[in-house]
């Protein structure tokens, strides 16, 4: 099977082709960041480096896992199903339904999308008469969205002041609703994810040997979380491969 590599500029294909060591590759907008990436990842596995369950690839976009998935069906005799390259969200999702038991979630749990998180939000606030005017829906889920994209829970957020005190009674309110109702939102996926395997050793280890390889596109976006979320895949032998602009 042909990788293309001919069709790489000399920077592309050191990028593509370097040894077995962590690497940062920078580079601008619409110069085959995606393109390096997923080259990258079929040249490691064709070049015997990694089995194709060895290899962690994490993306911004569902249009980007996509069209990874595209290339690396066309460039390898491999079902790139057994591969896991998907957005944060996604790969968590995954993880979550894997380990439901351990993650303390139903294996068929729903995932609320912003709209449905703000209904759900709308919907507790009434029955906790709480004034609209005063604690507007959208500010409670942004409070809340913030929070966990931060690692935090209800009881983590220091409340100096009567009106965060609020929020943060709110938000434990918010995720007890969750859990009884077996939903969980966008930001809950990773931060329920990143607190399972920080706390499961076992399970931990288990993904730290599997994946050799972990490579990451858009790597400037990367969020406080998403960045130890990363860290608690990345075990002694595994080697970090990111791509991203540094002008953005």
């Amino acid at each position: 099977m042909s990788l293309h590599l001919e069709h790489l500029n000399p920077e592309q294909l050191a990028a593509v082709t370097l040894p077995d060591e962590h690497a940062l590759v920078l580079a601008g907008a619409g110069s085959g960041k995606t393109r390096v990436l997923t080259t990258r990842i079929a040249w490691l596995i064709q070049s015997g480096h990694v089995a194709p369950g060895g290899v962690l690839a994490v993306t911004f976009t569902n249009k980007a896992a996509r069209e990874m998935f595209t290339r690396l069906s066309a460039m390898l005799p491999v079902n790139p199903r057994g591969l896991w390259i998907g957005t944060f969200h996604g790969l968590s999702n995954r993880l979550l339904r894997s380990h439901h038991q351990e993650a303390g979630v139903p294996r068929e749990f729903q995932i609320l999308d912003t709209q449905d998180q703000l209904s759900a939000v709308k919907r507790l606030a009434r029955s906790l008469n709480i004034d609209e005017d005063r604690l507007p829906p959208r500010e409670l889920q942004r409070f809340i969205n913030g929070n966990k994209e931060e690692g935090l829970r209800a009881r983590d957020v220091p409340a100096g002041d009567d009106f965060t005190r609020r929020q943060v009674e709110f938000f434990a309110s918010y995720d007890e609703q969750c859990q009884r109702e077996g939903v969980a939102d966008f930001a809950e996926l990773l931060l329920r994810s990143f607190e399972l395997l920080n706390r499961n050793e076992i399970l931990r280890q288990h993904y730290q040997a599997r994946f050799r390889f972990i490579l990451v596109d858009e790597f400037q976006d990367t969020n406080r979380l998403q960045y130890r979320w990363l860290k608690l895949f990345a075990g002694p032998e595994s080697r970090l491969f990111a791509v991203g602009d540094d002008d953005q």
